[in-house]
C-alpha cells in the first residue's frame, strides 16, 4: 500500500486506565525473554489500556508477474464474508524458433492443449472442490509489465469457454503420469485444465512475423494473442477454499501435443509457451482479489471504521487494520523497562479460526499524522535487507492462542526521552510500506526513503478476529515489567 494512504485522525485524547497486580510472573507467561519475578517491591508490573479503531483498507498493493498468485472462491467465510480471486496471465513461445509448430501445413491433427499450472499452496478447506473456467482476454489494454492493483476491475474476456476443470483441492498436489509417444512422465504439484484443440490450429496458424526469434525478440505475439483469464464458475460444489499458483515456474505453462509429418514420417511432439521476461518481451499478469464483507465485519469502511472496538477484525491484503491507542504511554515517569509487550488474543469461534486460520504475521507499525507517513517501531523492529526481521523476538505471529508485539525499547525511550507517543497500525500485509527508523545504536535516525517490508508471501491467506482493548474476556492490553530508579 502506498504512502498516499490518507492519516485518519487519532481523535480526541483518552486517559489511560492502569491496572497494577500482585500475582507474581511465569517467565513463560510473556514473550519469549526470562524476566525477572514481579515481587511489587523491586519489580512492578502495569498494564495500559489500549484503544482500538477498526477499518477497512483503501488497498493499493500489485503483485509482479512471478509471485505466487491466488485462485478460487470462499463463499461464505462466517467471521469476515466472501472472497473471490481472479488469475490473468500472458503466455509466448518457449524456443526462440521462427516457428515453434515448425509449419501449420507439416500438422496432421492437435491432440490435445493443456494449460498447467505449477501448485503452491492452500488456504482454507482443503475438501473444496471447484471449476474453473478458462478464457482468452479480450482486453486489449492488458499490456501493463509492471503488475496490476488486486483490487483492479476485471478484464473483458472473449464469451466463449476455452476450456474447464473440476478441480478437486485436496488432489492438487498428487503426482500426475502424462504419456506422449509412450514416453511417460510424472508431474507433482501441477493443476492440468484440458483447452479446446482448436486453439492450437490457431497459434500453429499464426504468421511467422509474430513469433519472437533470437536476433527479434519483440512482443508481437502479445498483440495477437492477449492471454488468458481464469475464474471459479459460480455453480461450483463447494467455494471453501484458496489455491496458490506459482506463475514463473517451469511447471506453469500452455502445452501443445500434436502430430506432424517430419522426414515423410509422422511424429507426437509437444510445444511449450510460458511466462517469460526479457529485456524486449515482459510478461504479463494479474492476480485480482475481491472481498465482500458480512456480518459485523460490513460495519468497518475506509473512512469511519469501529472506535474502540471490542473485536478487531485483520484481514489479510486485500483487507483491514485497526488503529491502536495507548494513552498511558505519555508522560511515563522515568524507569528500567524490563519488558513492554502488546498482548491479545482470538475473539472468534474456533471451528471458524480453525478452517480459516490466521494470516502467518501481524505486523505492527507507527502513524506519523504529522509527517503523513508510516513509521517502523525504532529499536524493537531490527531488520536486514539479507536476513530479514526477527519475528520470533518482535512478535506478530499466534502462539499459544495469543499474539504479542515487544515494543521494550520503544517503551523505554518514552519512558526515559519522552519521545512521541505514537498511535500503532496493526494489521496483516503481504508488503509492508514504512519508513524504517534506526536503532538507537545506529542513532535511531529516520530513513529518507519509504522501503517495503515483506511480511507475508502470499495475498489473501489469513485473517483474524481478536479482543480489543474494550473487550470484558479477550482483552488487548500494553503488558510492562519494570523498575522503578
Amino acid at each position: 500500500m502506498k504512502s498516499k494512504f490518507l492519516l485518519l485522525a487519532t481523535g480526541v485524547l483518552l486517559s489511560g486506565f492502569i491496572y497494577t497486580g500482585c500475582t507474581k510472573i511465569n517467565p513463560t507467561d510473556i514473550g519469549t525473554d526470562l524476566l525477572p519475578l514481579v515481587d511489587n517491591v523491586n519489580t512492578f508490573d502495569t498494564t495500559l489500556r489500549v484503544y482500538t479503531d477498526n477499518y477497512l483498507f483503501n488497498d493499493s498493493s500489485r503483485l509482479n508477474p512471478f509471485s505466487n498468485h491466488v485462485l478460487g472462491i470462499i463463499e461464505n467465510d462466517p467471521e469476515f464474508g466472501k472472497t473471490e480471486a481472479q488469475i490473468y496471465l500472458s503466455v509466448v513461445p518457449a524456443s526462440a524458433a521462427a516457428n515453434p509448430f515448425t509449419s501449420i501445413d507439416s500438422i496432421v491433427g492437435m491432440d490435445s492443449v493443456v494449460l498447467g499450472l505449477a501448485y503452491a499452496g492452500l488456504y482454507a478447506d482443503s475438501n473444496a472442490v471447484q471449476r474453473i473456467n478458462v478464457y482468452e482476454i479480450a482486453d486489449t489494454s492488458f499490456k501493463d509489465t509492471l503488475g496490476y492493483l488486486i483490487q483492479h476491475p476485471e478484464f473483458n474476456t472473449t464469451g466463449t469457454e476455452l476450456g474447464n476443470s473440476i478441480v478437486n483441492f485436496l488432489t492438487l498436489d498428487d503426482p500426475k503420469t502424462i504419456v506422449v509417444k509412450g514416453d511417460t512422465t510424472v508431474i507433482e504439484n501441477q493443476m492440468r485444465i484440458k483447452l479446446d484443440p482448436a486453439l492450437g490450429l490457431r497459434f500453429a496458424a499464426y504468421d511467422t512475423t509474430v513469433y519472437p526469434t533470437a536476433s527479434n525478440r519483440d512482443s508481437a505475439f502479445q498483440e495477437v494473442f492477449n492471454g488468458l483469464a481464469l475464474k471459479v464458475d459460480a455453480s461450483s460444489p463447494a467455494k471453501t477454499a484458496l489455491a496458490y499458483f506459482d506463475l514463473g515456474s517451469e511447471n506453469t505453462k500452455l502445452t501443445f501435443y500434436y502430430r506432424r509429418y517430419k522426414n515423410g514420417v509422422v511424429d507426437t511432439v509437444s510445444t511449450d509457451f510460458i511466462l517469460y521476461a526479457s529485456s524486449t518481451i515482459r510478461a504479463r499478469a494479474a492476480n485480482l482479489v475481491k472481498r465482500t464483507p458480512s456480518g459485523d465485519y460490513a460495519n468497518l469502511s475506509t473512512t469511519t471504521g469501529v472506535t474502540d472496538a471490542e473485536k478487531v477484525y485483520i484481514q489479510s491484503t486485500p483487507g483491514s487494520y485497526a488503529i491502536l491507542r495507548i494513552p498511558g504511554l505519555t508522560g511515563m515517569s522515568n524507569r528500567i523497562v524490563h519488558r513492554a509487550e502488546l498482548s491479545f488474543e482470538p475473539a472468534d469461534s474456533p471451528p471458524d479460526n480453525l478452517i480459516y486460520s490466521s494470516p502467518d504475521y501481524l505486523f505492527l507499525d507507527m502513524i506519523d499524522s504529522a509527517n503523513n507517513r508510516f513509521l517502523t517501531v525504532g529499536s524493537d523492529f531490527i531488520y536486514s535487507s539479507t536476513s530479514g526481521y526477527d519475528y520470533q523476538t518482535f512478535g506478530g505471529y499466534l502462539k499459544d492462542n495469543r499474539y504479542f508485539f515487544n515494543i521494550t525499547r520503544h517503551v523505554q525511550e518514552i519512558a526515559t526521552k519522552q519521545t512521541t507517543n505514537y498511535p500503532f497500525r496493526l494489521y496483516a500485509p503481504r508488503t509492508a510500506v514504512a519508513y524504517y527508523v534506526y536503532p538507537r545504536e545506529a542513532g535511531g535516525i529516520i530513513d529518507d526513503v519509504q522501503t517495503g517490508f515483506l511480511i507475508n508471501s502470499k495475498i489473501a491467506k489469513g485473517r483474524a478476529v481478536v479482543g480489543g482493548g474494550s473487550n470484558a474476556t479477550h482483552k488487548m492490553v500494553l503488558r510492562i515489567i519494570y523498575s522503578k530508579i
